[in-house]
């Protein structure tokens, strides 16, 4: 009969598996943070591309802001010039058609918000991790918000004008001032032409529809005015911020 001999396994000591479980530990937590460090690093990235790319946004909107600013103040002169000109129409017609159809040209303020609206739709406003950055972008954004809502107003006023003129002023005389070389730009007309309605009631009526024109217009660059401001203090702290140009 034979005797089958047991084989017996030496027991591993408790040091021996504490060691195992301290290296899968120290594996998995390596891993853990160089997984973390990666994504830490991604977003920080992608935070200065937002910033660079608002930054951008920035001074493509202070550029159009000035140019917009100085639109409106030849708009506001161009108000007083009509005004005071038309109770001597007679006279003055072709200054008087020469303000009056420029005045009924439409200059709008398109925002460059492609970041703005990135971050907002995104949620990757969150990648901005410092809070004065955000508040201030938001600020921003609150301000451009209004504005738009106010060149509504500027808008719905300048379209009453415009069919006023329509009404009060000569229409082959108005259709004459396009320019074949520039259909967004007017030119004075030849001559001293007379108003379609010449009576008293009609031109107080383009007298008053004027001044309210001259009011929003004004209303407007006084917030452009502040925009553009608000849009410099901003590309300033943000440049100096992440150290960008």
């Amino acid at each position: 009969m034979e005797v089958h001999a047991h084989t017996h396994t030496e027991r591993k000591k408790w040091t021996h598996y504490f060691w195992e479980f301290l290296m899968l530990f120290l594996a998995v937590f390596c891993g853990f943070l160089a997984e973390y460090k990666l994504e830490h690093t991604i977003e920080h990235n992608r935070e200065r591309q937002f910033i660079t790319t608002m930054i951008e946004d920035l001074k493509s909107d202070t550029m159009q802001l000035s140019q917009n600013i100085s639109y409106r103040k030849t708009r506001e002169a161009m108000c007083d010039s009509l005004i005071n000109n038309l109770p001597d129409h007679k006279n003055r017609g072709g200054d008087v058609y020469y303000y009056a159809r420029n005045l009924t040209r439409p200059q709008y303020f398109s925002p460059n918000d492609r970041t703005l609206q990135q971050l907002k739709n995104s949620g990757a406003l969150r990648l901005i991790r410092n809070l004065r950055v955000s508040d201030s972008i938001m600020s921003y954004d609150q301000h451009l918000r209004y504005l738009m809502t106010l060149s509504e107003d500027e808008r719905s006023i300048r379209d009453n004008f415009r069919d006023l003129i329509g009404t009060v002023f000569d229409g082959r005389t108005l259709y004459s001032q396009i320019d074949t070389a520039d259909f967004a730009n007017y030119n004075k007309p030849e001559g001293n032409p007379a108003l379609f309605l010449q009576d008293a009631a009609s031109v107080n009526k383009v007298i008053s529809s004027a001044q309210y024109l001259k009011t929003v217009v004004r209303g407007v660059r006084v917030r452009l005015e502040r925009l553009k401001a608000t849009a410099a203090n901003l590309l300033s702290f943000l440049q100096k911020e992440y150290e960008l140009n």
